[in-house]
């Protein structure tokens, strides 16, 4: 009913809808997820081509590339342990972009280390039982998280700092790469250096 020039759809468009869209004339660009920051500066300038504004998508991998420059650790800084935790207690994988997000920002994904992949699930217990220096919260934000990433058990974790970090960071790349950037160097700057348990998990 738009009648747009162009549809951006992931390769899981269904099938009817791509042929309701070839009987129309109507081209479809499909980008599979970016499971790394190169792959989302990849995807940035294939869009831009398709625009027409090859300029305009350089100068967003541009800044970019200066949030992460910006986001960097200090050199010779140990990685902070984190787990990132979504609702349910979900924990993405490491071949991830946020999983790339945080090694480019000076963390060590734990529940990549624990051999944990991505929509694997970090019971409660697990995380009291061998936490990590950072708890990166993606839940629900009218509810302040959920149930179990809010859940008062947590308060006895005194070596682990718990975070909020916007669901939206998690997945969006592209221009959001800037802001999970920003957010994530916050974070990690909150850490007292020297890192104290920096050999834990």
């Amino acid at each position: 009913a738009l009648k747009p020039d162009l549809v951006i759809a992931d390769p899981f468009l269904p099938a009817a809808t791509s042929a309701a869209l070839a009987r129309l004339g109507i081209p479809v660009a499909r980008l599979p997820i970016a499971n790394s920051v190169d792959d989302s500066k990849a995807h940035v300038l294939q869009l831009a081509a398709l625009a027409g504004q090859h300029a305009r998508g350089q100068a967003l991998n541009a800044r970019i590339d200066n949030a992460l420059a910006a986001a960097a650790p200090p050199s010779g800084a140990s990685p902070v342990s984190a787990v990132v935790w979504q609702s349910g207690g979900i924990v993405p994988g490491d071949r991830s972009l946020i999983g790339d997000l945080l090694r480019r920002t000076g963390f060590r994904n734990l529940s990549a280390a624990r051999g944990l992949g991505q929509a694997d699930v970090l019971p409660l217990e697990a995380m009291l039982a061998d936490p990590p220096q950072v708890i990166l919260a993606a839940g629900n934000a009218l509810g302040n998280e959920d149930r179990l990433l809010a859940h008062p058990a947590l308060a006895a974790l005194k070596g682990t700092r718990r975070e909020r970090l916007g669901p939206s960071l998690l997945w969006c790349g592209g221009p959001t790469i800037v802001g999970a950037a920003e957010r994530l160097a916050a974070v990690r700057r909150l850490v007292p250096l020297p890192l104290a348990g920096a050999a834990r998990g």
